[in-house]
């Protein structure tokens, strides 16, 4: 089975089992539903499946409580586990991509000639940029934002970007 993470477990909340996490999807109020399954998997790679009983969206903070989990002490336990669903289970809304599922796509300019390969894609900045390395092995970054990137095509594997001056 593939998983997508939806939330890393931070500390307990309250006296129910219910437990701080925090928000790793740009969907929350599509990937939290009561009565779900979610696997809970730890840095070992211990996994626990359970049963979603609560939850309360603000942001990118979360307060989720689990069918099976009824107390702080066993809320604790969890701390630092990542929320995690089935592939299947957390389908993209039209229009968007995971970002792993584009590493590995040639990058090509608006007349098609290949520019380079995506290595990732980099979140920690205001806008998320694109990492590629360039046909010359020099690595570049775009913005992931309209102004640069133009059609992302699944079935070709193809990036494409509008190319400015000193970008590559």
């Amino acid at each position: 089975m593939e998983y997508v993470s939806v939330a890393s477990i931070g500390k307990p909340f309250g006296i129910k089992g219910q437990m701080h996490a925090f928000s790793l999807t740009s969907f929350p109020d599509l990937r939290f539903k009561k009565g779900k399954k979610y696997f809970l998997k730890s840095e070992k790679g211990d996994i626990k499946e359970l049963t979603l009983s609560s939850v309360s969206i603000k942001g990118d903070a979360l307060v989720l409580g689990f069918k099976e989990i009824t107390t702080p002490e066993d809320a604790k336990i969890l701390q630092g586990y990542t929320v995690n669903l089935n592939k299947e289970d957390a389908p993209m809304p039209e229009g968007y991509v995971r970002y792993d599922e584009l590493v590995g796509m040639k990058g090509i300019d608006d007349d098609g000639n290949p520019i380079g390969t995506l290595l990732g894609v980099l979140e920690n900045a205001t806008t998320p940029s694109l990492r590629f390395k360039g046909n010359d092995g020099k690595v570049f970054y775009v913005p992931f934002i309209d102004v640069f990137v133009g059609e992302i095509s699944m079935e070709n594997k193809t990036i494409q970007i509008h190319v400015v001056e000193g970008m590559l």
